[in-house]
């Protein structure tokens, strides 16, 4: 009786213990469950985020077309929203690093100068502050404004001096503010590319007082010749040359050779001024009385006009053609390349651009490469970057041809307000949205650079975080 009492307190005792350690380890093993289906479904929710980032690179037909959007209207906390990831690309297992050769760029606009201008210490002091910053921040190429109104920041035999140089247009500052930029950019390893506006004349105004007397743009415009004075148009309160004059080609693209003569500049570049938007009555205004006359020309000679939309967009292609022809023959290491608005439909509207990039990024001798402006963030609601950069990277390019993209720098850190007037919201709520862009567009292996607008930018308060968070990549 003792012996199996013994027993049976013996058999208890043992039991118990393994009764509490079969408790614990299922307490255990019910832990590690719930914790490993919590990563699980924050595993799947990513995997869903990302699925539906890529939906807007694949949407079928990219940005809509017309009615046009504002080319030049078109940012986080901490970080994106996860619908908005643009590191991982349909067959991509990360993000890209730089390629060899990768382009990164800033552009420098007359708005980075002084309109009371300079004497030669402190230009070149406001030179090497920019310079030394652009280096520090990852830039290896800026783009420089040097013919911004028909006027000129160098020493031209066909422009005047501008404004930005000296504090007024036509007078000479003293010195030489491109040759003080090409030599302060290239001691530092930079490269430069003279940037022109080939159209415009003037902007908000049509007086005279803007034009130096010295100009073409003032002596053909007060000119007794009545083919004269249509060398300058006055269409929307502005004075532009007109695109269609012979003349007109020729002094741009004499313009363009004394740079590359004169200047060791790394490259000319244009940007998104070429035709004005003409509106609902684009037949009949502008250059249309160049456009009549030669349509009659054509039918007095048996043979059938263009249309005046396929006339005007070859009256560009021409300058085009005959710029890269005259820059390659004076130094064939020199570049030559436009930065046309973001959204390629716009760009074949009737009435606005006539800029046939698909021509010019198709065919040889005509561009080294093209730099799109796709200032929209990933969820704009008519030109979504992913998009918008898939209408770019689908065009055919001949093998000569890169693809860089502009990137809206002075964009970053807008305040919500901002962010909610120009339709783009995205830009109030974060603070990665360069940075991914750049990640986007190396994972396509199309895009061989960027450009970002604008220099002023890059001090910013609002903007330094993004900046950061972007050049970070150039390194």
């Amino acid at each position: 009786m003792q012996k199996n009492t013994y027993r049976q307190a013996k058999k208890k005792n043992f039991i118990l213990p393994v009764l509490t350690s079969l408790v614990l380890i299922s307490c255990a093993v019910f832990t590690l469950c719930v914790y490993n289906r919590s990563r699980s479904v924050k595993a799947l929710e990513d995997l869903k985020a990302e699925n539906n980032a890529s939906l807007d690179a694949t949407a079928p037909d990219g940005p809509v077309s017309p009615p046009a959007i504002n080319d030049n209207s078109s940012l986080d906390g901490t970080g994106s929203t996860s619908n908005e990831s643009s590191t991982v690309t349909p067959g991509s297992s990360g993000t890209k690093t730089p390629a060899s050769g990768e382009l990164h760029g800033i552009w420098i606009s007359f708005l980075d100068y002084s309109p009371k201008g300079y004497t030669r210490a402190s230009f070149t002091k406001h030179v090497q502050t920019m310079f030394d910053n652009c280096k520090s921040k990852n830039f290896d190429t800026v783009f420089v404004h040097v013919r911004m109104f028909s006027d000129a920041m160098y020493n031209s035999k066909y422009f005047p001096w501008s404004k930005y140089s000296s504090g007024k247009i036509g007078k000479s500052p003293g010195f030489d503010p491109l040759q003080i930029m090409v030599t302060e950019a290239h001691s530092r390893g930079l490269k430069i590319h003279a940037w022109i506006n080939p159209y415009r004349i003037t902007k908000d105004t049509t007086s005279n007082s803007a034009l130096a007397k010295s100009s073409y743009a003032y002596k053909w415009r007060n000119s007794k010749s009545p083919s004269l004075r249509r060398n300058v148009l006055n269409y929307g309160g502005q004075l532009y040359f007109n695109p269609s004059k012979q003349t007109v080609q020729n002094l741009i693209i004499n313009g363009v050779k004394e740079i590359v003569k004169n200047y060791d500049v790394d490259g000319i570049h244009f940007d998104d001024y070429f035709y004005p938007n003409l509106g609902t009555a684009y037949r009949k205004n502008f250059d249309a009385k160049e456009y009549n006359t030669y349509a009659k020309k054509c039918r007095k000679n048996g043979t059938a006009p263009l249309s005046i939309v396929t006339w005007r967009r070859n009256n560009v292609s021409k300058l085009i053609k005959n710029v890269y022809s005259a820059v390659k023959k004076i130094d064939k290491n020199c570049i030559f390349g436009i930065s046309p608005a973001g959204n390629i439909n716009n760009l074949y509207l009737n009435n606005n651009y006539y800029c046939d990039v698909k021509k010019w990024m198709g065919n040889p001798g005509y561009i080294d490469y093209i730099c799109p402006q796709i200032y929209w963030s990933f969820k704009h609601p008519s030109c979504p970057y992913k998009a918008t950069l898939k209408t770019w990277t689908s065009v055919k390019k001949h093998k000569n041809v890169k693809l860089y993209t502009g990137l809206a720098a002075y964009r970053a850190g807008i305040s919500s307000k901002e962010a909610k007037a120009i339709g783009d919201k995205s830009w109030s709520k974060s603070n990665t949205i360069l940075k991914r862009q750049i990640q986007y567009s190396r994972n396509t292996g199309d895009v061989s650079g960027f450009i970002f607008f604008d220099y002023a930018d890059l001090e910013r308060s609002s903007a330094r975080k993004e900046i950061k968070n972007a050049t970070n990549l150039f390194k």
